[in-house]
């Protein structure tokens, strides 16, 4: 689940809502200055299904230790890494590429999302089951590039398509989750314009009002994007437990929150 703070309580979106905004962020990308990575199939299908894992636990969420809706970012990682398993697998099962689209989105969160956010981590001092979900998308992504054609082609297209991929995921948090709510900008780190961009550019975001963002530079073809998410408001207070809160998200009715991304 995804929680920010609403004027009438706590919005909640859920993770399966989040990637169908990232679908239809996905579907308005590129222009002349951002060309998209081709084929560009897989890209739009990873935007889709890269977080289809949480289908199972969202579907009876809990609470963190205050009583708030557990946050995705509150999640203790064997969670994560169960939930992330079940999202590649249910990826793969759409095409191989997209599936190795989606186990490296996973594998890079905890790899600060591949160096885009930061040095990446020695991987021998993380956790087993973080360590071995690092080593089977490895292993897939090596496999399944060579299936692509030339080696040098098959990694530049996914770098790009991996890059592309986390700036749609982020654009949709920062919309969904803290960015927007706190009034604060962020930055898509090396977002690329061609396949062989390796470098990319920073994209910087900021907010214009409590549903609307700009971005600078433009990467999308029209000059505004409306990018609606289904979400509930629910009471701003503690939770008992679990069932209190359940009960809560099945009293709170199902709406599109219209959020919108504009031109800066």
């Amino acid at each position: 689940m995804i929680t920010a703070r609403d004027p009438e309580g706590i919005r909640v979106v859920m993770q399966t809502d989040h990637q169908s905004q990232c679908g239809l962020l996905a579907g308005a990308w590129g222009n002349a200055q951002f060309v998209r990575p081709e084929p560009w199939g897989p890209v739009a299908l990873a935007a889709e299904w890269h977080d289809e894992g949480w289908r199972q636990w969202e579907a009876s969420p809990d609470i963190s230790a205050d009583g708030e809706p557990c946050d995705f970012a509150q999640m203790p990682t064997s969670e994560h890494m169960a939930i992330h398993r079940r999202s590649i697998h249910a990826a793969r099962n759409r095409d191989e590429v997209t599936g190795m689209l989606v186990g490296l989105h996973c594998a890079g969160l905890v790899q600060r999302r591949m160096g885009l956010d930061g040095e990446m981590p020695d991987i021998n001092v993380l956790p087993d089951p973080v360590q071995g979900l690092i080593r089977d998308e490895a292993a897939v992504q090596q496999r399944v590039e060579s299936q692509m054609g030339d080696a040098k082609e098959a990694r530049e297209w996914t770098w790009a398509a991996y890059r592309v991929l986390q700036a749609l995921d982020l654009l949709s948090l920062y919309l969904t989750w803290t960015g927007l709510a706190g009034d604060e900008p962020w930055t898509l780190r090396r977002v690329p314009r061609s396949v062989d961009d390796a470098e990319g550019v920073a994209v910087v975001i900021s907010a214009v009002d409590d549903r609307t963002c700009a971005l600078d530079p433009w990467p999308f073809a029209d000059d505004a994007v409306d990018a609606p998410v289904l979400g509930r408001v629910i009471p701003g207070r503690a939770y008992a437990n679990a069932d209190d809160l359940r009960a809560a998200l099945l009293d709170a009715p199902l709406m599109p929150v219209p959020f919108r991304v504009i031109r800066a």
